[in-house]
């Protein structure tokens, strides 16, 4: 009991004196989700207040423990705890008190976490897990309040048992991660979903138990089972292109009992795929080859590349598939060691040699100097020679075979390379000629760590302009991570001719493009003191300027700048009447104060008439590019027309034809479409009057006009005129694309100019 009395001293001690969140859970900076829920599990059983009663302090210190956990566990929330600390979550969340009680905890937390076969995902890691990896997985998505769920765990863990090393076994708990659930179409749960290596889910509707998924499993998982006769044995395993590379596994099969079933086979080819091929030989009497007279009559037997012979033959000890796979594995020969001659011929001469892909093992025992040039932290460590020059190294800490090859594959189709110093500066002062993408990261860092096969999907050129992609391990190269202001991870830096972009944070390929884009192509205006009077003091009547007053070092202001840029893209594809420009306030800070900006980031509004007055964005909205769009519209001139109960009168009691968008501000698609509905508005102008209703504040309205939906769209094309209304329902104009409204539209007038 002392033991106890100890252990729970020193976790409170922790958790009362640690700020860091890492600390709190007892977790490394760079611990994965699995990880993360482990300690937090750990940690939740023995402190909570239910089995704390006498202490006064439980309930707060476990609130502590458990607003640690919501953050970390949270991708986003994770990124910007990691990038800006507790001040860059203040938009974001805000934890209440509650939590679950301690059986919960116990029984219902992380049902998977234990299981080495399967696989805990989350949205950090499925797409590259899952969908670009182009492996087969079955997934289980589950709530933790889900009581069929429960249910369901002990036959998929026992599934998961049989099918491991043939396809991979995965789990998401939806009720922590929804928005991964809701991007797979996930309605339910238990949801089983086949991934079959294209990006593709199957939504599996069978009975939930073991024979059910294993037959399901089976009709579909790849595997190549060979008939091996006296006949062929030779053609296979010496002449036909497709087999004779490989070592053999056959299965000599004289009773039903003493050989492997059909099912087992298949579960052996699938594992050995790559590796060596599987086939079968009919030894049973009445029905038996000459090959079980010349080999073997009964049993399993390895036989190395070529050589399908008793000289060569290795008989296997089981019948199991698993312990066939492991003493295939220690037959199979080991890749080459390299020498410090082989190593420095290899890497010198690989780029221009035009040599296929080879796998080799470096012993850093030998190549030292080489070795410590790349500055390993830990070892195996995994690097990819590139034939176009350089390499790329895995930083990852924990490797699984899996994960070994979508390093290679990715890797090996991109010209990502991890810089050295000298390739560094080499990069520095091409930068004139060629555009480099650097990106500065730490290994610790999950978000740096997601980016990385982000990097290394860019395309070889933006526009007709050569991209040169490289990274930055600031644990080992600190002294250019400074040089460079590197002051938060991952930062990807674009230099091109005398130019240097800064985009901070974790972003996905097509944002770093658009970063790019945004770089080569400015959306933003950089403003100054000397030029802001030219340019937004003396703006034109009817011209709009929405100006971002920033800070460099401040984490929301980064947060803000990507969303900013975004914004000012759409908006000035709908509507050239609005400029975009920023305003560094540690560079221009009189300026700043001259403005009265007193905090950042602030965005402000200069109308479109000079004499109103300034308008900021009202601090407690989303900084989002959807959100300050729709906040701008407002303030925008346009041929739209904002209704209410004028709409008995405007709309239904004229002869005018009438389009009218029925909307509801919190609705994402309404948001959408309201610069779509504003560029139909231009395309009609004069022919057709368009109009837009909020049914949030106008429900009897929209009730009237029978909207069901947002947003709906309706036209009115005229009533009869004398004071008699047409109908309130209108013609639904059942799509949200632009040209597909105005065909209708155009469709429904060419009609009434017959009529007429």
């Amino acid at each position: 009991m002392n033991v106890v009395r100890i252990l729970l001293l020193v976790a409170l001690d922790v958790i009362v004196s640690a700020d860091d969140f890492y600390e709190l859970l007892g977790v490394a900076k760079d611990a994965d989700n699995r990880a993360i829920r482990r300690a937090f599990k750990k940690l939740a059983i023995q402190l909570h207040p239910d089995k704390n009663p006498d202490d006064e302090t439980a309930h707060a210190n476990f609130v502590k423990l458990n607003r640690a956990y919501e953050v970390l566990k949270d991708e986003d929330l994770r990124k910007k705890y990691d990038e800006y600390g507790e001040e860059g979550l203040k938009d974001d969340f805000q934890p209440g008190n509650k939590y679950q009680s301690w059986q919960f905890y116990k029984d219902n937390f992380g049902i998977y976490d234990d299981d080495v076969e399967i696989v805990t995902l989350s949205r950090a890691d499925f797409q590259q897990s899952v969908i670009d990896s182009g492996d087969m997985w079955f997934v289980n998505f589950y709530s933790t309040f889900c009581s069929h769920c429960h249910e369901l765990a002990p036959t998929w863990r026992e599934f998961a048992r049989e099918m491991d090393g043939v396809i991979r076994i995965g789990a998401v708990n939806c009720a922590e991660d929804p928005m991964l659930c809701q991007s797979q179409n996930v309605m339910g749960y238990p949801s089983l979903v086949l991934y079959t290596g294209n990006g593709q889910g199957i939504f599996y509707q069978g009975h939930r138990e073991l024979n059910a998924l294993l037959a399901f499993i089976t009709q579909r998982f790849k595997s190549e089972v060979h008939r091996v006769t006296f006949k062929n044995y030779l053609s296979l395993s010496t002449e036909w292109e497709d087999y004779s590379g490989s070592p053999w596994v056959i299965d000599f099969c004289d009773d039903d009992e003493q050989c492997l079933s059909k099912q087992n086979r298949r579960k052996l080819a699938a594992m050995l795929r790559g590796l060596a091929n599987v086939g079968s030989v009919k030894c049973k009497e009445g029905d038996r080859d000459l090959l079980c007279k010349k080999l073997r009559g009964h049993g399993v037997a390895f036989y190395p590349t070529g050589k399908i012979d008793q000289e060569n033959e290795k008989e296997l000890s089981s019948f199991d598939p698993k312990e066939i796979l492991k003493e295939v594995v220690s037959f199979i020969p080991d890749w080459p060691v390299l020498s410090a001659e082989e190593y420095r011929d290899l890497t010198m001469e690989f780029a221009s040699s035009g040599v296929p892909t080879l796998v080799a093992i470096a012993d850093c025992s030998i190549l030292n100097s080489a070795c410590d040039s790349m500055h390993f932290e830990q070892f195996p460590t995994y690097v990819m020679f590139k034939p176009s020059g350089g390499y790329e190294i895995d930083y990852r800490k924990k490797y699984s075979f899996h994960d070994v090859l979508v390093f290679a594959k990715e890797s090996s189709k991109s010209s990502l390379v991890s810089l050295t110093d000298e390739q560094y500066q080499e990069a520095l002062d091409k930068v004139d000629e060629e555009m480099w993408i650097i990106d500065y990261f730490a290994p610790w860092c999950p978000p740096c760590m997601k980016m990385i096969p982000e990097l290394r999907k860019l395309p070889e050129t933006i526009g007709d302009i050569p991209l040169k992609k490289g990274t930055i391990d600031c644990t080992v190269h600190k002294e250019i991570c400074q040089r460079a202001a590197v002051n938060s991870y991952p930062s990807a830096i674009l230099r091109y001719q005398d130019k240097e972009f800064t985009n901070v944070g974790y972003h996905d390929v097509h944002q770093i493009v658009e970063f790019i884009d945004d770089a080569l192509n400015p959306s933003v205006e950089i403003l100054t003191a000397d030029n802001f009077g030219d340019l937004v003091g003396a703006r034109d009547d009817g011209h709009v300027w929405l100006v971002d007053y920033f800070a460099p070092w401040c984490g929301p202001c980064q947060q803000l700048m990507p969303e900013f840029k975004r914004l000012a893209r759409n908006m000035k594809k709908q509507n050239a009447k609005v400029s975009f420009g920023s305003v560094d306030c540690d560079a221009n800070r009189a300026f700043c104060q001259q403005q009265g900006i007193r905090a950042y980031p602030l965005v402000r509004l200069y109308p479109a008439d000079p004499n109103h007055r300034t308008v900021d964005y009202p601090n407690n909205w989303w900084r989002d590019a959807p959100s300050m769009q729709r906040w701008i519209s407002e303030f925008l001139p346009s041929l739209v027309a904002r209704m209410g109960n004028e709409f008995y009168q405007e709309v239904l009691g004229s002869t005018d034809v009438w389009l009218v968008d029925f909307y509801a501000p919190w609705c994402g698609h309404c948001v959408q479409f309201a610069p779509v509905f504003e560029e139909i508005a231009q395309i009609f102008e004069g022919r057709v009057k368009l109009a837009k209703i909020d049914c949030d504040r106008h429900p009897g309205v929209c009730q009237t006009a029978f909207v069901r939906a947002y947003p709906s769209i309706r036209l009115y094309l005229g009533g009869p005129g004398g004071g008699e209304r047409q109908d309130a329902q209108g013609i639904a104009v059942q799509s949200q694309q632009r040209d597909t409204v105005i065909s209708i539209v155009e469709r429904f007038l060419a009609q009434r100019h017959d009529e007429l």
